[in-house]
């Protein structure tokens, strides 16, 4: 075809197109890899009887295989954080002098930090890729037991150990601090933070309620940071779908199922017996893509003051949580909730207002930062 040698450009050509070849090869031996080990897990775990191949574990991997898709399918298309400011009332409307105002008050536990917050926020630095590798090997090992750390990710050992350091401090304000708190002003901010603590430890179980988002990183830390309050009331812990973290991330849906909830709770508590501490009758299942956070924000504020009880210990995330802030505070004010997120394992209480005419308004000066409080 050539007279002498071929041309050096179409040697390199000749080459490039071989090499082509090679990667389309391994890529397709790759794709019959993946749909062959598909194929089995489906046999192994939906196959007809008498070919006597049934397991378990197989088909907790395809359940999951099927809430991944489901995730993924949310992340591409979640309208959660579609919404702003512009479209929500000014809370500064608000008729404070209104004889029919309501007053509810509102302690916010944020989460303790998760499995997902170890690999993904604690920088970008060498350790990184490892904590990214370790958590997929990870994955892949817990998909045999139905379990992920990246879909509705549980706590972490710190945030286990962060839940455990809120039981801890309520324990110490519990006791032998009466003439430390009698020393100080009713008005001042430490008095008022030791109060709302030995409350929340020991306080009223009749007008109070404790609520959780249905993500298992919340429902982890109130049972751990209240556990000897709920021991001693045998109170039960609510799980509200409206409480659900605002976000299209994997981590923020829940595995659990309208009116249930989890099998496996992760880490140390995958052990728990869960129907026995948590009450899901008003859990609703997992967010829709098509429902924004602040419609899930506004139906918790009408649950919240259609009880009859005044006092609510909420359990959640920081993203909500400031949303809330924002939504419910003065719109003009400038104020630090609306900025920071409240820290892993921190508590925040305030007074929330509703009106005759159904406007809601956090009470600025009533936001106490009970412990931790708002992260640096």
């Amino acid at each position: 075809f050539f007279r002498g040698s071929p041309p050096a450009g179409y040697r390199e050509g000749l080459r490039r197109e071989r090499q082509g070849l090679k990667r389309m090869n391994v890529a397709a031996g790759l794709c019959c890899v993946v749909c062959a080990t598909w194929l089995l897990l489906w046999v192994f775990a939906f196959g007809p009887k008498w070919l006597r191949l049934e397991s378990e574990a197989a088909k907790r991997i395809v359940s999951l295989q099927i809430t991944w898709f489901a995730a993924v399918f949310y992340l591409c298309y979640s309208k959660d954080k579609a919404f702003s400011l512009k479209q929500v009332k000014d809370a500064a409307h608000t008729k404070l002098k209104d004889p029919k105002l309501k007053t509810k008050t509102v302690i916010f536990i944020r989460h303790g930090e998760s499995a997902w917050n170890e690999m993904f926020n604690r920088g970008f630095g060498p350790l990184f890729l490892w904590r990214v590798l370790r958590g997929l090997v990870l994955e892949v090992h817990k998909l045999t037991f139905g379990d992920s750390l990246f879909i509705d990710s549980p706590l972490g050992m710190r945030g286990e150990k962060e839940a455990l350091d809120i039981c801890r401090y309520l324990r110490s304000q519990s006791s032998g601090l009466e003439g430390t708190r009698g020393a100080l002003s009713p008005n001042n901010v430490l008095a008022k933070s030791i109060s709302i603590a030995q409350d929340l430890y020991g306080g009223d179980a009749a007008d109070t309620r404790i609520v959780s988002s249905n993500l298992r990183r919340s429902m982890n830390t109130v049972t751990i940071a209240l556990q000897d309050r709920l021991l001693r009331n045998r109170e039960s812990v609510e799980i509200l779908s409206s409480l659900q973290e605002i976000s299209r991330n994997v981590d923020t849906i829940s595995t659990s199922s309208a009116g249930g909830v989890q099998a496996n709770m992760g880490g140390h508590m995958s052990l728990l017996d869960a129907d026995k501490v948590f009450d899901a009758r008003m859990n609703k299942g997992n967010k829709s893509p098509s429902v924004r956070g602040s419609e899930r924000i506004k139906d918790f504020v009408q649950w919240l003051f259609s009880q009859r009880e005044s006092k609510f210990v909420v359990s959640g995330h920081s993203l909500y949580f400031r949303w809330f802030f924002r939504m419910y505070l003065p719109h003009g004010l400038q104020h630090i909730a609306k900025q920071k997120k409240i820290a892993n394992g921190g508590i925040v209480a305030f007074e929330v207002v509703q009106d005759s005419k159904g406007s809601v308004q956090i009470l600025p000066n009533s936001i106490t930062s009970v412990y931790l409080g708002f992260a640096k």
